[in-house]
């Protein structure tokens, strides 16, 4: 944001030395700067970005060529790592909460997502669809690790899972009906109170499946304490549970 409000005053600065007045009195609206309360005399963005590159004499005397910005953010939460060579990387922390509720079927082990909600805080949200497209893959993802994807081996060590045949990944046929919704509490350590929002819900949707399906199983004594959840792995422990109960 700072990068970008340097290269617009710069932008301003040109623009009011090709229209010949005050910086102060130029207005940028739609990619045009023109004087105030004069419109008709505006003068287009790229043509202020021709100037820069490319004509260095319609440049003010003594600025650089180009028309670009740059600007180095540092929070006053930064520290280097302790005594203990311990770090705080990230300064802002977004927040996610899921509810989920399935049904599991009882003679085959198989889940059914029937409702979920995801909220997240991620501050100010500078692109929805970005955001988005974060939260659904980060399901998604979450998804796989929670009911499909499992490293199996037999009892000699080899692999029974090396290939996409049998290592199960979700498709889009495997990605349920999800109620995205979001909160804004805006960081006090970024310019635009913009925290973070990157890949959320795989931290938050394994443990709520999890306990979603634990939930379901516990009428019949069943322990939910690993994942994946596959419908093998359900069926065996509802199997197990039933032989105890025998």
């Amino acid at each position: 944001m700072k990068a970008a409000r340097n290269c617009l005053d710069k932008a301003k600065k040109i623009a009011a030395h090709l229209l010949k007045i005050e910086q102060a009195d130029v207005v940028l609206e739609d990619g045009k700067f023109f004087p105030k309360g004069n419109p008709e005399k505006a003068i287009l963005l790229r043509h202020i970005a021709g100037a820069a590159h490319w004509n260095q004499f319609d440049m003010p005397e003594g600025m650089d060529v180009g028309l670009y910005g740059t600007s180095m953010q540092s929070m006053p939460t930064s520290r280097p790592p302790d005594e203990q060579d311990r770090v705080n990387s990230s300064n802002t922390y977004g927040f996610v909460a899921e509810a989920i509720v399935v049904e599991v079927d009882p003679d085959t082990g198989q889940v059914r997502f029937l409702k979920w909600a995801s909220v997240h805080d991620a501050g100010k949200i500078l692109n929805p669809e970005i955001v988005r497209g974060q939260v659904l893959g980060s399901i998604v993802q979450a998804i796989g690790g929670s009911l499909y994807e499992e490293q199996a081996y037999d009892e000699n060590g080899q692999c029974l899972t090396a290939s996409f045949a049998d290592y199960l990944c979700p498709t889009a046929m495997e990605m349920p009906k999800v109620d995205i919704g979001h909160f804004e509490s805006q960081s006090v350590l970024t310019a635009l109170g913009s925290k973070g929002c990157g890949e959320s819900s795989a931290m938050s949707v394994p443990p709520a499946i999890g306990n979603a399906i634990a939930d379901a199983l516990a009428p019949l004594g069943v322990i939910v304490d690993k994942l994946p959840l596959s419908p093998s792995n359900i069926w065996h422990l509802m199997a197990k549970a039933k032989a105890k109960k025998n």
